[in-house]
C-alpha cells in the first residue's frame, strides 16, 4: 500500500502490468462529472436536451481530435521527420484555441439549424466547463503538488464553484446578454488574478502574461458593452 502511494505521488499508478497516469484518471473523471451537471442544468428542457447534448457530445469529439492533431498544424517538421511524435504531442495552447474556436462555430450553425437559442448551448457548455475545471483542480491538490501550483489550483477550483452557484441562482435569466456578459467579466477577473498565483508565468507587458493580457482585453470589452447597454437604457427611459 506504501509502494502504490508512492507512486501515485510520482503521478502515476502502477497496477501489474499497466502503468496509469494519474491525469488521465483526472481527465476522465472531470469529463465524466461535467457531462452529467449538464444533464441535470437541461433536466426542465425535455424538448431540446436530447438535441442539445447530441450536438455537444458530437463536437467535443471533434475537438479532442482537433486539440491532438493540430500538431500537424503547428509543427510539421516534427511529425514528418518521426510520425510517432502524434502519440506523444497535442497541438497544445493553440490547438486547444483552435478546437474552441471550431466547437463555437459548430454550435451556433447547429443553433440557427435547429432554431435553439445559442446562449441556451453556451449555458450548457459554461456549466460543463466550469465543473470539468472544478473537479481537476481537486486532483492537484490530492498529490502533494508544489505550494505555487496549490494556491493557482485553488483559486481555480473557487473560481469555478462561485460561478456555477451564480450560475444556478441567476438559472431563468442566463439567456439575457446582460447577464453573460456579466458571467464573462467575473471569469476575466478571476482568470487575470488567478495568472498571478502560477509560478511558470512569463510576463510580457506591466507584470501581466499573455494569457492575462487575453483576460484583460476581453475584461475591458464587457465593461465598455456594460457601460454602452447602460447609456442605451438612460437615453431610452
Amino acid at each position: 500500500m506504501g509502494e502504490r502511494r508512492r507512486n501515485i505521488i510520482q503521478d502515476v499508478i502502477i497496477w501489474g502490468p499497466l502503468i496509469i497516469k494519474y491525469e488521465c484518471i483526472a481527465i476522465a473523471l472531470s469529463a465524466l462529472t461535467a457531462y452529467m451537471s449538464m444533464k441535470y442544468w437541461m433536466k426542465n428542457q425535455i424538448v431540446v436536451s436530447k438535441l442539445i447534448m447530441e450536438d455537444i457530445a458530437n463536437v467535443l469529439f471533434w475537438a479532442f481530435l482537433i486539440w491532438k492533431f493540430s500538431v500537424i498544424l503547428f509543427n510539421p517538421v516534427s511529425v514528418l521527420n518521426n510520425p510517432y511524435y502524434l502519440l506523444y504531442f497535442t497541438g497544445g495552447e493553440r490547438g486547444i484555441w483552435l478546437a474552441a474556436i471550431v466547437v463555437l462555430c459548430f454550435l451556433y450553425i447547429q443553433s440557427q439549424r435547429r432554431t435553439i437559442s445559442f446562449w441556451l448551448y453556451a449555458a450548457v457548455m459554461t456549466v460543463g466547463l466550469f465543473t470539468y475545471q472544478f473537479v481537476y483542480s481537486l486532483f492537484p491538490l490530492l498529490f502533494n503538488h508544489p505550494m505555487q501550483s496549490r494556491l493557482y489550483d485553488l483559486s481555480q477550483l473557487f473560481l469555478a464553484i462561485v460561478l456555477l452557484i451564480w450560475m444556478y441562482r441567476t438559472k431563468e435569466r442566463i439567456g439575457n446578454p446582460h447577464v453573460i456578459n456579466q458571467l464573462i467579466l467575473w471569469y476575466s477577473m478571476g482568470q487575470i488574478f488567478s495568472g498571478f498565483l502560477k509560478g511558470y508565468s512569463i510576463a510580457v507587458f506591466l507584470g501581466l502574461s499573455r494569457e492575462q493580457l487575453f483576460f484583460l482585453a476581453i475584461t475591458l470589452c464587457c465593461w465598455f458593452f456594460q457601460n454602452l447597454s447602460k447609456e442605451r437604457s438612460l437615453q431610452e427611459s
